[in-house]
């Protein structure tokens, strides 16, 4: 069916808001003197002195937040391919389902003049052609059999802990300024609420109880491994790697399944191109923000700490390198 005009229209206004935005900056994101304001305050000593994070984690002192609390998640399909992707938020979800919608519809997504770097949710291409809700409502749309999900590749895009917190944060705390549960863009005061919010998640989810309201803040930072149904598909699962410049581990990763799932190579060339060709308007990655805070945080033996505490599974289940807790510099951003 063809879009309506209006719907024409809309994504049209929009592309064209994305590229002001790109032109002259987010508001807020290179006011370096107000974020260090909320962001100077001293930051405490470590809780657990002495403990690796693994030993932390492990042995159950820290109380490191559980894996595998349940958040709904969406999943984008290329069945012409026989792939998936379940979509996590601030770690590439925006592009990857723009991509597959480029793959179930490539003539009529470039026509419609639509890129892979714009698609933002609320004027995508291929709202509800190619989307399900879990697993078994894919298995049950596209009316496909046990056998048929063999020939099948489930794939998930994961990103390093600290760099996906700071992208959240610093975009839903600072560029949008919600409130971030009264913390404002205070760094500190909201990596310890999203900790604290998430210990009662998921011990709500595990017993069975009324689990707290999600915020758009808590969808863009809780645990990746919560979505997806981890729990039990895990193992079903590839993961392509989050980089911040695409040529690194996301196309390492991307382009050689794509080519086993046959997309053509002319195909292969757009994403990869579009991929390189710049960032999406909302990434924070280069603003005066992101390089304060990230040094903040990853010299704060405190904010580290707290890190490993919810994301600790993060860490484990996707094979991103631990943290070191001894070895951060005695005088923190």
């Amino acid at each position: 069916m063809p879009l309506s005009e209006e719907k024409i229209a809309k994504a049209a206004q929009s592309y064209r808001a994305q590229e002001k935005t790109i032109q002259f900056g987010m508001g807020g994101l290179d006011d370096l003197e107000r974020i260090k304001e909320k962001n100077s305050d001293p930051l405490p000593k470590r809780k657990f002195t002495g403990l690796s994070a693994a030993e932390m984690c492990e042995t159950g002192k820290a109380d490191c937040v559980a894996p595998f609390a349940r958040i709904r998640p969406l999943i984008v399909t290329a069945p012409n391919h026989h792939l998936m992707s379940c979509i996590i938020q601030k770690s590439m979800s925006t592009v990857m389902s723009a991509i597959f919608c480029f793959l179930i519809r490539e003539r009529d997504f470039v026509n419609a003049g639509r890129s892979i770097l714009r698609e933002y949710a609320d004027i995508r291409l291929c709202e509800g052609r190619n989307e399900f809700k879990n697993v078994d409502s894919m298995v049950r749309g596209l009316r496909l059999r046990a056998q048929d999900l063999n020939r099948w590749r489930f794939t998930v895009v994961t990103r390093e802990p600290v760099d996906r917190f700071l992208s959240g944060f610093i975009d839903r705390c600072i560029r949008v300024g919600d409130s971030c549960f009264g913390c404002g863009s205070n760094m500190t005061c909201f990596l310890e609420a999203e900790y604290k919010r998430a210990t009662e998640y998921a011990f709500a989810d595990k017993h069975g109880l009324l689990k707290p309201w999600l915020t758009s803040e808590d969808i863009h930072v809780f645990p990746q491994n919560w979505r997806c149904n981890m729990e039990t598909t895990y193992e079903k699962y590839e993961f392509i790697r989050y980089s911040n410049d695409p040529s690194e581990t996301l196309l390492e990763d991307l382009i050689p399944l794509l080519r086993a799932q046959n997309v053509s190579e002319s195909s292969i060339n757009y994403i990869a191109e579009s991929l390189r060709s710049g960032r999406t308007a909302h990434s924070t990655v280069t603003s005066a923000a992101r390089t304060y805070l990230e040094g903040r945080v990853r010299s704060s033996p405190y904010l580290m700490e707290l890190i490993v505490r919810l994301f600790y599974n993060d860490y484990k289940l996707f094979k991103y390198s631990l943290p070191d807790l001894d070895t951060f510099t005695k005088n923190p951003v």
